[in-house]
């Protein structure tokens, strides 16, 4: 389940990702994101990761169309425990373009402010 909520910058997106992640809740992100990159261009998202269960097929399939939509992240914070960091440094690589910070969960607020630079 993905649930997106207003960032504190005009530019940002704030999403959650909890459980299994289907193709609905990547096609909410993407109709999110698509209207964020319309308005501002490039784009700062902070994702919040908790218990998240892996991707359905559909699921994969369709994040394979979001490669389009990489060149518009401007910055990307990851809010997770420790064992998504070897994630965060694998997007990072996917991502040259884009700066990628990891926080942990205790450090939401550094994370959200590293946003805003």
């Amino acid at each position: 389940m993905i649930k997106i909520t207003p960032a504190k910058m005009d530019n940002a997106i704030e999403v959650e990702v909890q459980g299994k992640v289907e193709k609905e809740d990547l096609n909410l992100f993407e109709e999110f994101f698509t209207m964020k990159k319309q308005e501002y261009n490039k784009v700062n998202i902070l994702l919040l990761l908790d218990k998240m269960e892996g991707m359905s097929l559909k699921c994969v399939l369709e994040d394979l169309k979001m490669v389009q939509h990489l060149k518009y992240i401007q910055k990307l914070a990851i809010v997770s425990d420790k064992k998504w960091i070897e994630i965060g440094v694998k997007l990072e690589r996917l991502l040259p373009e884009t700066n990628v910070e990891h926080f942990i969960p205790e450090n939401k607020v550094q994370a959200q402010h590293w946003l805003g630079e």
